[in-house]
């Protein structure tokens, strides 16, 4: 389709995708206006979770957009944060968590089965636990046994969420002194995706749309995504396959110079791919150098396009560069003809899950019989 077409974006994208990630700078602020209340402690059925703990770790779990939150946390605080950050994408946790291990449970909708499953091996394992979701079962347990639970708006699609599955996590990680947050940079991100909606929203032409001449190259094409931020890529490349119906890779750089850059050596000419690369002012000299020795090496083989974030602070490369990441995704669904909020496959999986197996419905009732 034409997109640059209103009416025609408007009857494919009949689920307001659209209007959703314009709301970002909102949702951040609305997020940064909320509080959450953290007791010293609490018992559920047998098990005794303490709040007042010397933590040694922060695990992350959930699945999808709500993990994916939990990769740019551990990205953000890589170089400040004095514990380490993990992030757990399954139904059970590491034998090494225990009473110190600060658990996230992040769950959009609060019915992930695997958040579920998660926030039974928390308790079981003494875990200090905090949940953030819009509703669900994950709220009204938590309600339930007074657990921490940050409430987020419902009424979104979980991945065009991001703001209100990730400021809750730096927010928490800051009011219990394990990370700081600087209200400037907050404001800077705010800033900078207020100014570059502006840029890239539907009513802009392409001959002035970044994320439109973007997706244009994108089309019909298996992209292959490179960050020095594998958070960035990666997040990219589920866009693209969520909202674009569409097949895309996500690469790392250093770690793709070990491996990945082989791989294009026997590349036959008649292939489908094209390589994006993320470019940031805080990627250090040695990983630019790699970028364009790259680049030389490969070429010939694919085209390769630079999307080149050129200010900010660290958290404002992070967040712009996905913001511009998402548009891109959802204009390249409209060229795919599809609807950028439907997921068949997820739905269809998740039905059989629970058809087949009882899957969710089971949790749900081991998660009541803790307490």
């Amino acid at each position: 389709m034409n997109i640059d077409n209103l009416d025609g974006i408007l009857r494919l994208d009949n689920e307001k995708m659209f209007e959703m990630v314009y709301t970002w700078p909102k949702l951040i602020e609305l997020i940064m206006a909320e509080s959450i209340s953290i007791p010293s402690q609490i018992d559920i059925g047998k098990y005794h979770l303490n709040y007042k703990n010397t933590f040694s770790q922060v695990m992350i779990t959930g699945m999808g957009g709500s993990a994916i939150s939990g990769d740019y946390t551990r990205t953000y605080f890589e170089n400040s944060a004095e514990l380490p950050i993990f992030v757990q994408r399954n139904y059970t946790l590491p034998k090494f968590v225990n009473e110190t291990t600060l658990i996230i449970i992040v769950s959009y909708s609060g019915n992930t089965e695997e958040s579920i499953s998660g926030l039974m091996s928390a308790i079981e394992s003494g875990c200090p636990t905090i949940c953030i979701g819009s509703g669900g079962k994950l709220e009204e347990f938590c309600l339930k046994n007074e657990l921490p639970f940050f409430k987020i708006p419902s009424g979104y699609q979980p991945r065009a969420s991001f703001p209100l599955l990730f400021f809750p996590i730096i927010k928490i990680l800051d009011s219990i002194n394990i990370t700081t947050l600087k209200s400037s940079e907050i404001q800077e991100v705010i800033l900078q995706l207020k100014t570059m909606r502006e840029t890239i929203k539907p009513e802009i032409l392409i001959a002035e749309n970044q994320a439109k001449q973007i997706a244009l190259k994108l089309h019909n094409k298996i992209p292959v995504i490179w960050s020095p931020f594998l958070c960035v890529a990666n997040r990219f490349k589920c866009q693209i396959n969520e909202n674009s119906k569409q097949l895309a890779l996500a690469e790392e750089l250093p770690e793709f110079n070990h491996n990945h850059i082989v791989g294009f050596e026997d590349l036959a000419l008649d292939h489908n791919f094209i390589v994006i690369a993320f470019r940031f002012p805080s990627e250090i000299p040695n990983v630019s150098l790699r970028f364009e020795i790259t680049k030389e090496i490969i070429g010939k083989k694919v085209k390769i396009v630079d999307i080149v974030i050129k200010e900010g602070n660290l958290l404002s490369q992070l967040i712009t560069s996905t913001y511009l990441g998402d548009y891109i995704s959802m204009y390249l669904a409209l060229l795919n003809n599809q609807n950028p909020s439907t997921v068949d496959s997820i739905d269809y999986l998740k039905s059989q899950m629970e058809k087949r197996g009882n899957t969710q419905s089971t949790l749900m009732k081991k998660l009541d019989s803790l307490s």
